[in-house]
């Protein structure tokens, strides 16, 4: 290669583009790992079966809903064993015996949480009840309250009912669109798209590069004429 290629203006701007590019995403990167480390501490009590409901079928909901919250990766959630831990040497056998305010806020206290989910699962005839509420362990104030009804199987509250309200719950605390992650956990989607985005970009740089050496490289290819017949007299 020509030196006068190595100094081709479009080569050197792209040279320059990967450069700024490497220093720009680590940063980007570092900034965002940064904000992923100031996620509000919260804990779910189990939720109190009533009416109709099983404690089994409580708990599982309760459980169906500490996952979806945790899933949204915007909140660092205290394990269920240690909550019961707390509950039982506070001399609370049962969570549902910790459902009032006061009770809550002081678990919430010895767990150093700023916010506790406290619910209930119920069933009047065919309807189902949910309710989920949010209190404020500093404020000892009800922040959140989430109702529904569903006239339907139980199943339903599984898949549908406490995956909605964990969602709106999350973006109301957050102020952030929220959406429950699916399947396993990836890296950042940020990362995909600047990582994307740079593959474009070089690739046109690369292709603009190639089509103005190919071009150089015709214009400066001549064919010489042959030389005229010497005429004789």
């Amino acid at each position: 290669m020509h030196l006068q290629q190595f100094l081709n203006p479009a080569l050197i701007r792209f040279v320059l583009f990967v450069f700024l590019f490497s220093i720009a995403v680590p940063s980007v990167l570092a900034q965002e790992n940064g904000l992923q480390k100031k996620k509000m501490n919260i804990a779910v009590l189990e939720f109190e079966p009533r009416g109709g409901v099983s404690k089994e079928d409580a708990a599982s909901l309760s459980d169906a809903f500490q996952g979806q919250i945790i899933e949204t990766n915007q909140f660092i959630v205290v394990d269920r064993n240690r909550i019961k831990s707390i509950l039982q040497e506070q001399g609370f056998q049962q969570s549902e015996a910790c459902s009032g305010v006061e009770c809550i806020v002081e678990v919430g206290k010895i767990l150093k949480v700023e916010k506790m989910f406290a619910g209930t699962i119920g069933k009047v005839g065919k309807i189902f009840t949910v309710n989920v509420q949010v209190i404020d362990i500093a404020t000892a104030q009800i922040e959140q309250n989430k109702s529904r009804r569903h006239d339907g199987d139980i199943e339903d509250l599984l898949t549908e009912i406490i995956p909605e309200i964990a969602a709106e719950m999350s973006k109301e605390l957050t102020g952030e669109e929220v959406e429950i992650a699916s399947g396993t956990s990836g890296g950042s989607s940020s990362w995909l798209w600047y990582t994307l985005g740079g593959l474009a970009v070089a690739g046109g740089a690369a292709a603009l590069i190639m089509s103005q050496s190919k071009d150089e490289s015709s214009s400066t290819t001549k064919t010489e004429a042959l030389p005229t017949a010497p005429v004789f007299p």
